[in-house]
């Protein structure tokens, strides 16, 4: 089970408004649009969806229903949806979900291609693809796991900075800065859903809602797993004090992001030093007084890293034990010259006990 993010066709892929004109001046991302979505349809979609997911599927009937000598040629057609779906991403959906038995169920969210960009509207997902998610986001199951490719807890200095220069971008400081937020945003990749306000404070109380038990039985976890900033870890949320002062109903679930970049390119030392003073506590306030000059609102919730980062290349594992979870982050190491025998050498190991 799969989901594009930008890489898989172009880098900032649908950051904004502006990205997305500049590229729709250009003779080549037509095609270069149309065939990535094709491809990732025909190589890769069709293996997220279920049987039954399938058999609704338009073109997938199209496929089912050919009994014609010749062969079935689907380009054009292919060709038409993703030109439908990268003009009005409501065309189509490429989330999914799954459940595994009655404990577990994954949603995963399409964080790419569904965002809306409009003059004085962004969200990281559109109304329909929201109110997909909010119907998915449900209890009575041990696990609630959510994908997404990009991390949706960004270190809490790093998420302050992006949601202080989504405000600038968008004006909050006239019309000059706002072309330096677009510079900067485009410049260092200021494109997670801490750069989405609007959809981040809408998927967050969706997840106290499921956390506190409003949404059917409280999980065990709900758990982001996500990747692309190039290195691993683990972060936690929890209601801000300001809700606990308030007396609102308590998380009876863990909620959990884990985070891996398999194969990342390798950040250059300033760059990981700088990401590493960004995971901790006291890099927080210098991003919260930057938002706070824009008037970004609190995050419904608060969140730290319990575990990393780690730099390494790192394939992670999750394991459902009970109403708790393992995982564990493992990079690959050559001895000597053996090249053609490579061992995993394990990174970390955590075990995320149920709540008490």
């Amino acid at each position: 089970m799969m989901i594009f993010d930008d890489h898989d066709v172009r880098d900032d892929w649908n950051t904004s408004l502006a990205w997305r004109r500049q590229m729709e001046a250009t003779s080549w991302w037509h095609e270069r649009i149309v065939a990535g979505l094709s491809s990732y349809w025909v190589y890769q979609h069709l293996g997220n969806l279920t049987a039954a997911e399938r058999a609704d599927d338009d073109i997938w009937q199209i496929i089912t229903g050919h009994d014609g000598p010749g062969e079935l040629d689907l380009t054009q057609t292919l060709d038409d949806l993703a030109e439908r779906v990268d003009a009005e991403p409501s065309a189509y959906r490429f989330s999914y979900s799954r459940d595994f038995g009655d404990q577990v169920r994954l949603v995963v969210v399409d964080s790419r291609a569904a965002r809306v960009l409009e003059p004085g509207r962004r969200s990281i997902v559109d109304d329909q693809e929201m109110a997909w998610l909010d119907g998915q986001m449900r209890g009575d199951v041990d696990h609630l796991l959510i994908g997404t490719s990009l991390p949706f807890f960004l270190a809490q200095g790093l998420h302050n900075l992006e949601a202080f220069n989504e405000a600038l971008a968008a004006g909050a400081w006239g019309e000059r800065a706002a072309q330096v937020g677009e510079k900067l945003r485009q410049a260092v990749d200021m494109e997670h859903w801490a750069a989405f306000q609007e959809g981040f404070a809408q998927v967050c109380d969706m997840v106290i809602e499921v956390a506190s038990g409003r949404r059917g039985a409280p999980p065990g976890t709900v758990t982001f797993l996500s990747g692309d900033v190039h290195h691993s870890y683990v972060s936690e949320a929890w209601h801000t004090r300001a809700n606990e002062r308030r007396g609102v109903d308590p998380l009876r679930s863990r909620v959990i992001q884990a985070v891996c970049s398999p194969i990342r390119n390798p950040l250059p030392r300033s760059v990981r030093v700088g990401t590493a003073f960004l995971s901790r506590s006291v890099a927080a306030p210098i991003g919260r007084a930057a938002s706070l000059a824009t008037r970004v609102p609190r995050p419904p919730l608060r969140w730290t890293y319990v575990e990393g980062p780690w730099f390494d290349n790192n394939l992670a594992t999750l394991e459902v034990q009970g109403r708790g979870l393992r995982m564990w982050w493992a990079r690959g190491v050559v001895s000597g010259d053996e090249h053609d025998r490579p061992v995993l050498q394990q990174v970390a190991d955590i075990t995320i006990d149920p709540p008490r």
